[in-house]
Formats: structure tokens, C-alpha cells, sequence
């Protein structure tokens, strides 16, 4: 106990001499003092709170026998399973008692475990220290000079400092590693009940905090508890846990009518274990949600629940976006334990009310303000980005190097950037004017793409397939890619086909000069890879035949590899050499800057790859082949792989399941969304030219002279061996680069680049012996082998790159003959690898044309001719949505019929899912139509009309021949046509010849229509798939029948009252329902199985990944 004091208050000053007198008045003298408080005696109890064995608690008993002045009982509380100290090694008590406490689960409870067992007085007072709070010689004099002459004083809290430790965790001497970095001194709550010390992370105390004095709550580590008060309000609350026990029972001792005060001479050493221990974050949240909820006036408490449930997503949202994860976590399942915890909430309010001798209003002085909170988020975000530009500082010579590779870097880009933009503005810059006019690419396998976001989006999703009658099928995943890609296009779904068709060569040049720069940061072995990847022959062939699905994913597959590369940290980075080291392009030196791995990267990763899977399907397995090997050779966070084929998994979930359960891998190779394919009619490529990327058989890539001679034949091989030579380049440079690994080219300098060469050379055959896989598969069932050698390509591009990255960086460091000889063939090599692409793009060019040229009717073009005429159209417009029957003849003129029932303007893009042309159209009303077509063509034409509209038809169109023998077999159709009863032609003197259907005495055929005794009664109102009018009473016999072929997931109801399906056989195996004599509200619709479950799954994996993929949360190196 301190004596009391009755020396000067002031000290002497350093300018004078001890015998001195002081300039102004001596303050010990002034009555003023003698009317001050008689000091009290204080009895100290120090409890130290321990869990098992810790590194900390020495040290703690030891600064606490160091005390200038000690308390008078020391007590140690476990509350772990040690029953005695022997569980302890090595701990010297000295005068403290030991009590096992291993009921105890929160500190408050061991604390009233000490309290117990060693019967401290209720007028003493209560130190309170947790084993890794080590408090300062002078701590306790402190404390107790601040409560002896006052009565009111019942918490006296300490100023808290960082106490140090080793990057391992070993503890340091808490006086001789001290670097006075703050912790606290005291704190107070935000509006929302947020902890707020209003100190910077790496804050280093100078005294500037020194005179604060009441605060709202201290931490209770290094506390002077009075023992009465501890016991009045009963301890800290046990619902708190490890963490937020101090800020309530600091509030409540506030509520009682008593002070709580800061010491500032008080000084305690802080681990903060608890704070930064497993599980921490989420015992923060709860507490702080669960501080609010005990704080708010009862009739705003359910308000207050239902308002932390509903900012939970977006909190948690917030969380995903700064790459935590784990706090996102937290956000969504603190805010149910807290709401979920109603008997602790009210038990907690009850004891607040019971012991609350003071109005709230008495706290408001002591909480913080919103402008506190933007205050103190905006210092701290300020001293973090000081800090990291100080870690992170570079000389001025380095900063020049810097910009140097800058501008050549970026000069670079610009020249690959303009190559491409320019190649695209000759593919397509004479089709510009017309697609802004409203024009679409189409031919080939590209189909028109009509339709709205919405009108997509239920494509993608209802799980029915609106081609011809429909078939219940799962869509392509790439329709729920476009679907999106429409938002970004104004709401269309032709914008958004023609801005991917029409940016893919750009977008595919980047994106492989992005990926290049994963594996080397030379500028011109980038700039190569770029135009080698921009101009390979499955990607141009792809272009031509309007592939869309392939054309995605050949120019995203090079982002793909960026953001993969990237979320593991296996990328090449630029290297600050000394002036007197020679350039190395590939190995890190030592100021590389350490890749690290990028949580943000797989979450693009994962989108990005989701968009590649969904263009080609056949990459799926491929994909989850070679990311699981990856993980083999990742330098770190091989987690991260693993994670990025999640979103792909589940947005062609549908599909996957329809794939494995009918066995058919043909799911898989097919193209989506793709018409009758144009491509590949240089006939199958043999297995050579798969393994050099071709898809086809290749032709010359320009005209060979004529005449005899050697030089003629020369010119004739020359020309012949043309589109050969792109991929002997890549096959050879990508066996370089297996021979560096082989060889470990600079495993003596470098270490890590022998590794990185080894790494992606294995990864890069790897993915290549996959992609040939694939595109021998796809080959052999007579698909598209394009996505599997554009990853192909991909695979050795890496090897290629690594090998030659690895001969100049070993050419580098050679001298003499050896040195010149690998700069003249790295030389060489450029000047090939740009000159190849740029013969390569000149020879398709004049090959194909740009899409505006004529004769390219078989593949890629633009088009603004109407498919089905206006009046056609009309009909097809909702609510009626009738359908147009397109008749025509084959093209080979064998006299062939082919006929396709149009819902819009043409086969639309949205209608030609792979697993409908695979398992669809052979059902009952498919075999109805079949008759009815044959029929309508051959004459016969009893009941013909009425049999068109049961199907929905409304108009039948046929076309003008392209060949004289099409024109003589369209003209005997349209005499024949004209012969019909019911059907009148409304079209003269034009390319396409239209037929109204008109049954007699019944209404104008439509999609959905009201049967009685087997006569259309009424055509009801639809829209889509769905159908939603009000219908008067009728006969018991009324049916609805749709336009659409008989199945299970088809749902009618009559003001909510489920009706009964009717069987196909009675339907010609469409879709009807009894709709009986009632009246009502009819609603009509498909739902497909599991179809909700997915569709949340989807969007909250879409939701998740997008959120950790925005570039937020993150700070550039330099």
C-alpha cells in the first residue's frame, strides 16, 4: 500500500540546482492540499488466469514479483485440465497460490473460481491478468495511487502495450523487447457496438494518449477490479466467451453508478493470444452483435434482430471482396448465434436492468460518433499504407529500371494490340456499318441469337428445350454465359454474340500475352506468343465456321492460365539487376519481388474457366485432370486449383448429371449452341497434323508458280509446307523446353529457375497430352477438334516459352562465341515467330474474306434479310406465339424434304441445345409432325390444316431454291401448297412464299388453346413457356392443350387448384390438362426438377466467386 504523500507536487525543474528555490509558488504548501481525500488502505489480490501450459506465464509471475509494489495475495488460476502445477514444467510460484480451474470457461468464471477459493474481502480489490499480460515494474503503484482517494473509482484499467514475439511465436522479454507499440488505453464502442481504441496499428506510444482519464470500458488484462463492485454486478457475462467480456463489464459498472478509469502510468505488457487464436474473428462478431443487443431499448430489440439477419449477406459480401473469407463466414453466422441465443440475451438484460442505478443517457459523453468511426478507419488506413510504402521502398535507380521495363513492356503490348485490332477491323470492318444498322452474324454453326436478358435467362435455366415441339433437356452452359454477357450488351443477345465474335481476336492477343508473361518477361517472346496464339489455326477455323462455343474458349483460355498461374504465385516476375549483373529475362534476383499466392486470382480463375468449360464442354475433364496433377508441382496454396473448378462444376450441373447417367460422351463433344457445321472440309486431320494444331487437313496457304525447275518445286514446297510451320515452331520449342528441364538448364545459378523451367515444362506437356486427348475423342466422333488443340497449344506455348526463356538466361551468363551464337538464334527465333503469324493471318484473309464478302453463305457473314417475314413474325408474337413451318429442299438436290418449325426470326441460338439434338425429337408429337409435313408435301389434304393448327402452326413458308433442281422442286411444292383448303397464300413476288393456316370454324392456331369434344374452343394467351388468363365456365369435357410435346414437368392450376395431366396417347403426345367446367385464374408453366436447388447453388457460387474476384482488398508491391 502506498504511504500518503507529502512532498511537493512539483517536481524540480532541470534548469535549476537541487538547493534551488523554484520560480513560482511551492504547491505542497497550499492549504488546497490538506482538504484532499484521505487516502485508504488497498488490499491487492492479483489473479492470473491461465489456460494449460504457457510460454507467457513465467514471465507474467516474474514482472508481478517485480512490482515496486506487490499486491498481497497472488492467485493462479488453470483452466485447463492440470489439476497441480506439475502439469506446469519448470514454474516457479514463489508466494502464488495455484487453483485448478478446469470447470471454468470464460476468464469472469475464473476469476470467481479465485475468488472462492481463496475468500478475497469484499473491500479489497481485484487484479485481474491474463498469463500473457505482463505488467511494468511501477504498474500496480500506478493503479493504486489513481482509486485510494476515490470512493467512485471502481475499474482503473492500464495503458496496454504490444508484447513482442519471435516469428515462430516465442515470446521476448517483455522489458528488453518493449518497442512501445500501443494497444490501448481504454476504448469506447461505435454506434453499432464496434470496439474502437482510436490507436493505429503500429502506433508507438510518445505519451499522446496520456491524458485520457475516464473512458467508457478498459480491458480487463492489467485491471484494478474493486471486489464489492466485481460481486454487485456479477462478474462478466459468460455469453461473451474469450473476447467483448471487458466492454460489458465495464458498461454495467458504468450503469451501477460508478467511474471507470484509464491509468496511463499503468503500463502492461499484451500478447493479445486470444485476440489472434483460432476462432477469434468469429468470437469478436458475436460479441460485438451480441454487446448490441443487450444494449438496445426492449421494444427495438426484435427490430434490431431482424435488421442484423438481413445485413449479414451484405456484410459477409463486404468481407468476400477484401479476400476474407473467414470473416465473411463469420458475418453470416454470428448474427444466428446471437439472435438464436434468446435465454442468455434475456438473462443479460435482466441483470443490466437489476444493477443499472443510472440513466443510459450518462454513457452518450463516452461513445463514439460516426465521424469518430470515418476517423479512425481513414488514420488506419493511412498508417497501414505508410507502413507498406516504407516496407516496400525502392531507390530512385530502381525506379527508373522500373519505368524502363514499363514502357517497354507497354510499348510492346501496343504493337500486339494493334496487329490484333487490326486483323479483327479486316475480318469485320466492312460489316460494321451494317451490325450497328441491326445486322447479325450468323452461318456456319452460328445460328441468329433473338431474344431478350429474360427471354435468355429462361432458356438457360427452365430445363425445356423450345426447339421444334420441345423436349425436356438441360441447356448448353454457354446460354447461361451469354445470358450474362447480354446484361453488359444493353439487354440482347445478338449485341452480346456479335461484341464476343467481334472482340475475340484482341481479347485472345492479350490474353496471351498476359499468359506468356506468367512464364518469361521478355517483351518479344511475349509479343510471339501473342500472334502465334491470335492466329492458330483452330481458332481462325472456329471464326470461320461461326463455332462460338470455341471461339470463347480459345480466347479465354489464356486468362484462365494468368488467373491459375496467378492464385498459386508460380508467375515470373521482373528482376532489379545490378548494373554489373548481366540481363536475365526469367530468373528472380534477389530485389525480385516474391510472387505471392491470390485468392482473387482463383476466384477469377474460377469464372474465367466456368466460361471455357461452358464454350467446349469436352475441356471439363481435361481441366480437372490437370488442375489436380498441378497441385503436385504449385509452390503453394495448391488449394486454390482445387477451388477454381467449382463454379464450372456447378453452372453445367445439369448437364454433367445428363451426360454420366446416359453414358454418352457425346454431350461432352459436341458443340454448343451450334447449327449445321461448315467446318472441316479439308476432310479429317491425320494424327501429325493433330499434334501440330491443325484440325483439318490443311491446304497451301497461297497458290504455288507454275513451271519446272528446282526453283519453282522449292517455291511449290515452300508454299505447301506453310501451314505446317506454326506448329513444327511450337512442337519444337516446347521439346527445347522438356530438354532444359531435362538438363536443369541453370540449376547451378539459380535454383528456382531450374525449377520454374521443370515446373512448367511438366504442366505445359501435361495439359498438352490432354488437349490432344480431347481433340482425338471429339475427332473420332465426328465433332469439332478445335478446343482441344487450342489447349494443346496452350500446353506446349508454356514448354515452348520456358525452354527458351531458359537458353537466354543461360546464354546470358556465357562469353565469347557461345554468348553471340545464342543472341543470333534467340534473334532468329523472334523474327520466325512474328513473321510466321503475320504470313499465316494473310493467307486466311485471302482465303475467307472478310464476313461482308459474298460466297461465304457456308460460313461466318452478316445478314439483315428476315428470315420469316413480317407477317410471319407477327403471328409469333406473343400472346398468340404461334409457329411458322419452314419447308425446303436438301441442298445436294436428291429431292430430300427438310422442314423446322420456327417460334422466332430462324433457328434461334437459344433452341439448339446439344442434349435435346442428342436425346430429343423421337417422341410421339415429333412422329405427328413427321406425318403431317409428308402429307402436306405429297397433297394429301384431308384435315391437313386443322392437324397444322393442333400443333401451333400457323403459317407454312417455303423459300426459293438456291439450284435449278431446288427451283423446280420449290415450285411444285408452292402449286401444291396453293391446293390446300384452309391455307391461303399472303406473300407475292417474294424470295419466301407464305401460307395462313386457317381451319375452318375454329379460332387462329396459337401455342395454348382450350379443347372441347376435339374442337378449339378458345386460344388462350401465353408468353414463353408459361400461361397466365382468366377463363370462364364450360363443358366437364374443356382441356388446355399446349403446342408443346407431352412431359412430367409440365404444371396447370385453376385459382391455385393443381389439374390433372391428360395422357399423350389421347393428344398425339402433346401436352393437355382437364380443365373441367369451373372458372378461374389458369396458370400454365414448365418446372424442371431440382431445378430451385440449382439455381440457388448457382447463384450463390456465381455471387461468391464474382465477390473475390473484384480487384478490391489488395495493394500493388510497387
Amino acid at each position: 500500500m502506498s504511504a500518503p504523500r507529502t512532498d511537493s507536487l512539483s517536481a524540480p525543474s532541470p534548469d535549476r540546482g537541487p538547493d534551488e528555490a523554484p520560480a513560482g509558488p511551492v504547491w505542497a504548501k497550499v492549504p488546497t492540499r490538506l482538504a484532499a481525500p484521505a487516502p485508504v488502505a488497498v488490499t491487492v489480490t492479483a489473479v492470473v488466469v491461465t489456460r494449460g501450459s504457457s510460454p507467457y506465464l513465467g514471465a507474467t509471475l516474474a514482472a508481478l514479483r517485480a512490482q515496486s509494489r506487490t499486491p498481497d495475495d497472488v492467485v493462479v488460476v488453470d483452466v485447463d485440465t492440470a489439476p497441480a502445477t506439475s502439469g506446469h514444467q519448470d514454474l516457479q510460484l514463489g508466494g502464488a497460490r495455484y487453483v485448478a480451474g478446469a470447470g471454468a470457461r470464460t476468464f469472469g468464471e475464473a476469476v470467481e473460481t479465485a475468488l472462492s477459493a481463496t475468500g478475497a474481502p469484499d473491500h479489497g480489490w481485484l487484479w485481474l491478468l491474463h498469463d500473457d499480460s505482463a505488467p511494468a515494474p511501477g504498474a500496480l503503484a500506478a493503479l493504486t495511487r489513481a482509486v485510494e482517494h476515490s470512493n467512485a473509482v471502481a475499474v482503473a484499467g492500464s495503458k496496454q502495450r504490444r508484447w513482442e514475439r519471435d516469428p515462430d511465436g516465442t515470446p521476448l522479454d517483455p522489458d528488453l523487447s518493449d518497442r512501445g507499440v500501443l494497444l490501448e488505453v481504454g476504448h469506447t464502442v461505435s454506434p453499432l457496438g464496434r470496439r474502437m481504441t482510436g490507436i493505429d496499428d503500429t502506433e508507438i506510444d510518445q505519451g499522446q494518449h496520456d491524458a485520457r482519464e475516464d473512458v467508457l470500458a478498459v480491458g480487463l488484462a492489467g485491471a484494478l477490479v474493486r471486489s464489492a463492485v466485481w460481486r454487485q454486478v456479477g462478474g462478466t457475462d459468460p455469453a461473451y466467451g474469450q473476447l467483448g467480456d471487458s466492454t460489458d463489464f465495464c458498461l454495467r459498472v458504468r450503469l451501477a453508478g460508478h467511474r471507470v478509469v484509464v491509468v496511463p502510468d499503468a503500463v502492461v505488457r499484451h500478447a493479445q493470444v486470444s485476440l489472434h487464436g483460432p476462432g477469434a474473428s468469429g468470437a469478436r462478431r458475436r460479441a460485438q452483435l451480441y454487446l448490441r443487443l443487450t444494449s438496445v431499448a426492449p421494444w427495438i430489440l426484435p427490430f434490431a434482430m431482424l435488421a442484423m439477419l438481413a445485413w449479414a449477406p451484405f456484410a459477409a459480401g463486404y468481407r468476400l471482396a477484401l479476400k476474407r473469407p473467414e470473416r465473411a463466414r463469420d458475418e453470416l453466422l454470428a448474427p444466428l448465434w446471437a439472435v438464436f441465443r434468446l435465454g442468455p440475451l434475456l438473462r443479460a438484460r435482466r441483470r443490466v436492468a437489476r444493477t443499472s442505478t443510472v440513466p443510459r443517457s450518462v454513457l452518450r459523453p463516452l461513445l463514439g460518433t460516426w465521424r469518430e468511426v470515418a476517423a479512425e478507419r481513414r488514420d488506419r488506413r493511412l498508417a497501414r499504407g505508410g507502413a507498406h510504402r516504407v516496407e516496400h521502398a525502392l531507390s530512385d535507380l530502381e525506379r527508373a529500371e522500373l519505368g524502363t521495363l514499363a514502357v517497354r513492356r507497354r510499348a510492346t503490348l501496343a504493337l500486339v494490340v494493334a496487329g490484333a485490332v487490326g486483323l479483327a477491323a479486316a475480318l469485320f470492318g466492312p460489316a460494321l456499318g451494317a451490325l450497328a444498322a441491326g445486322a447479325r452474324l450468323v452461318g456456319g454453326a452460328l445460328l441468329a441469337a433473338g431474344g431478350s436478358t429474360a427471354t435468355t435467362w429462361s432458356s438457360a435455366t427452365s430445363g425445356w428445350v423450345r426447339d421444334g415441339l420441345g423436349t425436356a433437356a438441360p441447356a448448353d452452359p454457354l446460354l447461361f454465359v451469354l445470358s450474362g454477357l447480354s446484361v453488359l450488351a444493353g439487354g440482347s443477345l445478338q449485341t452480346a454474340v456479335n461484341g464476343v465474335l467481334l472482340l475475340a481476336l484482341p481479347l485472345a492477343a492479350v490474353g496471351a500475352w498476359a499468359a506468356a508473361g506468367t512464364v518469361t518477361r521478355s517483351v518479344w517472346l511475349r509479343a510471339a506468343a501473342a500472334f502465334l496464339w491470335t492466329v492458330a489455326p483452330p481458332f481462325l477455323g472456329a471464326l470461320d465456321g461461326g463455332l462460338l462455343g470455341a471461339v470463347l474458349a480459345h480466347a479465354l483460355l489464356p486468362w484462365t492460365a494468368v488467373a491459375l498461374v496467378r492464385a498459386v504465385g508460380a508467375q515470373a516476375v521482373d528482376r532489379l539487376t545490378p548494373p554489373d549483373d548481366p540481363a536475365d529475362a526469367y530468373a528472380p534476383g534477389p530485389r525480385a519481388a516474391r510472387p505471392t499466392a491470390s485468392l482473387g486470382a482463383a476466384g477469377a480463375g474460377g469464372l474465367l474457366l466456368a466460361c471455357v468449360v461452358a464454350g467446349s464442354p469436352a475441356l471439363l475433364p481435361a481441366a480437372v485432370l490437370v488442375l489436380v496433377a498441378a497441385t503436385l508441382v504449385a509452390p503453394r496454396r495448391r488449394v486454390h486449383l482445387v477451388l477454381a473448378l467449382v463454379p464450372a462444376l456447378v453452372v453445367g450441373a445439369p448437364l454433367w448429371w445428363t451426360a454420366v447417367r446416359d453414358g454418352d460422351r457425346g454431350l461432352l463433344t459436341a458443340e454448343p449452341l451450334a447449327g449445321a457445321s461448315g467446318v472441316g472440309a479439308g476432310g479429317p486431320a491425320s494424327g501429325l497434323e493433330l499434334l501440330l494444331g491443325l484440325p483439318a487437313a490443311p491446304e497451301p496457304w497461297f497458290d504455288a508458280p507454275d513451271g519446272g525447275g528446282p526453283v519453282p518445286t522449292a517455291v511449290r514446297a515452300l508454299v505447301a509446307a506453310g501451314p505446317w510451320a506454326v506448329g513444327v515452331l511450337v512442337v519444337a520449342l516446347a521439346l527445347l523446353g522438356l530438354l532444359a528441364a531435362l538438363l536443369g538448364i541453370g540449376r547451378r545459378r539459380a535454383g528456382a529457375t531450374a525449377r520454374r523451367v521443370t515446373g512448367t515444362t511438366v504442366v505445359g506437356w501435361l495439359v498438352a497430352a490432354a488437349g490432344i486427348a480431347v481433340a482425338v475423342l471429339a475427332q473420332d466422333d465426328g465433332r469439332w477438334a478445335g478446343p482441344g488443340l487450342s489447349l494443346l497449344l496452350l500446353g506446349l506455348g508454356a514448354a515452348a516459352l520456358a525452354g527458351a526463356a531458359a537458353v537466354v538466361a543461360r546464354g546470358a551468363r556465357l562469353h565469347g562465341f557461345a554468348r553471340t551464337a545464342v543472341r543470333t538464334g534467340s534473334v532468329v527465333l523472334v523474327a520466325v515467330g512474328l513473321l510466321l503469324p503475320a504470313a499465316q493471318a494473310a493467307a486466311w484473309l485471302a482465303g475467307s474474306g472478310s464476313v461482308a464478302a459474298a460466297g461465304r453463305a457456308d460460313l461466318l457473314h452478316v445478314s439483315a434479310a428476315p428470315v420469316v417475314p413480317a407477317v410471319g413474325q407477327q403471328m409469333q408474337a406473343p400472346p398468340r406465339q404461334a409457329r411458322v413451318l419452314e419447308i425446303g429442299f436438301s441442298a445436294d438436290g436428291d429431292g430430300t424434304v427438310r422442314y423446322a418449325l420456327l417460334r422466332a426470326d430462324g433457328s434461334q441460338l437459344a433452341d439448339a441445345a446439344v442434349a435435346a439434338r442428342v436425346t430429343g425429337g423421337d417422341g410421339t408429337a415429333a412422329g405427328a409432325l413427321d406425318t403431317v409435313v409428308a402429307e402436306l408435301v405429297s397433297g394429301t389434304t384431308d384435315g391437313v390444316p386443322e392437324r397444322l393448327a393442333a400443333l401451333g402452326i400457323g403459317a407454312v413458308q417455303v423459300r426459293d431454291g438456291g439450284t435449278a433442281g431446288q427451283d423446280a422442286a420449290v415450285g411444285d411444292l408452292v402449286a401444291t401448297l396453293d391446293m390446300v383448303p384452309g391455307t391461303s397464300r399472303v406473300t407475292e413476288g417474294q424470295a419466301v412464299s407464305v401460307w395462313r393456316v386457317s381451319p375452318a370454324d375454329q379460332p387462329a392456331p396459337g401455342w395454348a388453346r382450350v379443347e372441347e369434344d376435339g374442337t378449339t374452343r378458345e386460344v388462350l394467351p401465353s408468353a414463353g413457356t408459361q400461361v397466365r388468363a382468366d377463363v370462364g365456365a364450360g363443358s366437364a369435357d374443356r382441356v388446355v392443350v399446349l403446342a408443346e410435346a407431352a412431359d412430367p414437368g409440365w404444371r396447370a392450376t385453376l385459382d391455385g387448384r393443381r389439374l390433372d395431366a391428360v395422357a399423350p396417347e389421347q393428344t398425339a403426345g402433346l401436352q393437355a390438362f382437364v380443365l373441367g367446367p369451373d372458372d378461374g385464374h389458369l396458370v400454365v408453366r414448365y418446372e424442371a426438377q431440382h431445378r430451385t436447388a440449382w439455381l440457388v447453388l448457382t447463384t450463390f457460387t456465381l455471387v461468391v466467386f464474382a465477390l473475390l474476384a473484384l480487384p478490391v482488398g489488395r495493394r500493388r508491391t510497387r
